[in-house]
């Protein structure tokens, strides 16, 4: 990766690849876009899964690299939206017919239409997305983006390759952290990069906005959180009234400069090596509706973990 000039803009702006050999990928999926590009075929494509992964960048980058192998590149041949628009969906939908309906017989090659959030969209929006995709014309590739394709309809999905972006390689995400730290003069011993991987799994995004925010920090190892830490909250959880946990999660929330959600997710980490007791359906349940749940409400979210653990720990 090209070390970059400090600007003032966000680090995940700034080191963004922009070259399809720099992103960060599965092996298997590489194999495949790779595959694409040397035959000439790009399908209608649906990538999935956890915010973070780089399903965005990944489609920009392999759009870019396959017009450019095939002397396609053009600006006015790609439109890329949002199906989380405030404007709402119809205004997407048109935007997409105008674009996909225009002619130009200056452009050769295929247009791209790249739509994010998908999961965002109503069914019968997605429904009126894929008769708009059955008529569009034979040059015209739709790539669609979203966490959870469960949310996806199945006619629709049925249009399109569908790739999972899931685990990314540990040993790729490391190099793209360390140069990160050392285009910033950051110094991050292999311990504290190995932390911020297991705090964030494959969410690269969370990882580089965690190291800008703590950027200042001059001694990174006193801010890992220990299995110490984890062992109290989990007492806590087993003896504790629910205020005191709350108040608990707020305080490690600061001291430790990390969001509450993922505080949680670290204890459900904890709880997966540590205390294979707790493990049950219940549990599992927990976890999943806390992994899909909205950032915006983790007041409700915090209730919730501690009702429902106190509850399956016996201890409500």
């Amino acid at each position: 990766m090209t070390a970059l000039p400090k600007s003032g803009i966000p680090w995940v702006e700034k080191y963004r690849p922009t070259q399809f050999d720099d992103i960060v990928l599965d092996p298997t999926n590489r194999n495949i876009f790779n595959n694409m590009l040397d035959t000439n075929y790009f399908p209608n494509l649906l990538f999935y899964g956890p915010p973070g992964t780089g399903k965005t960048t990944t489609i920009i980058n392999l759009i870019n690299e396959y017009q450019t192998k095939y002397n396609q590149t053009n600006k006015g041949s790609v439109i890329h939206l949002n199906a989380s628009d405030e404007r709402g969906i119809d205004i997407i939908r048109n935007q997409i017919y105008q674009f996909v309906k225009s002619k130009n017989f200056f452009e050769l090659g295929l247009k791209f239409v790249i739509l994010d959030e998908v999961d965002y969209m109503t069914k019968n929006a997605q429904q009126a997305l894929k008769y708009l995709l059955q008529s569009s014309c034979y040059n015209v590739r739709f790539c669609l983006i979203c966490n959870y394709i469960s949310k996806i309809d199945e006619s629709l999905k049925n249009e399109f390759i569908c790739i999972r972006f899931n685990q990314l390689p540990k040993p790729d995400i490391y190099k793209f952290i360390k140069t990160i730290a050392e285009n910033e003069n950051i110094a991050l011993s292999d311990k504290v990069i190995d932390t911020i991987q297991k705090t964030y799994h494959s969410d690269i995004r969370s990882m580089i906005n965690f190291i800008q925010l703590n950027q200042n920090i001059v001694e990174w190892e006193s801010n890992i959180i220990s299995d110490s830490v984890w062992e109290k909250m989990h007492n806590m959880l087993l003896h504790s009234q629910s205020k005191d946990i709350i108040f608990y999660i707020h305080e490690m929330s600061i001291q430790y400069n990390i969001d509450k959600k993922n505080i949680l997710k670290q204890y459900f980490d904890f709880v997966f090596v540590h205390k294979k007791t707790h493990i049950n359906p219940q549990f599992l349940d927990v976890v999943e509706t806390i992994s899909h749940c909205n950032d915006s409400n983790i007041g409700h979210v915090l209730q919730y973990f501690v009702k429902q653990l106190q509850k399956m720990y016996g201890s409500a």
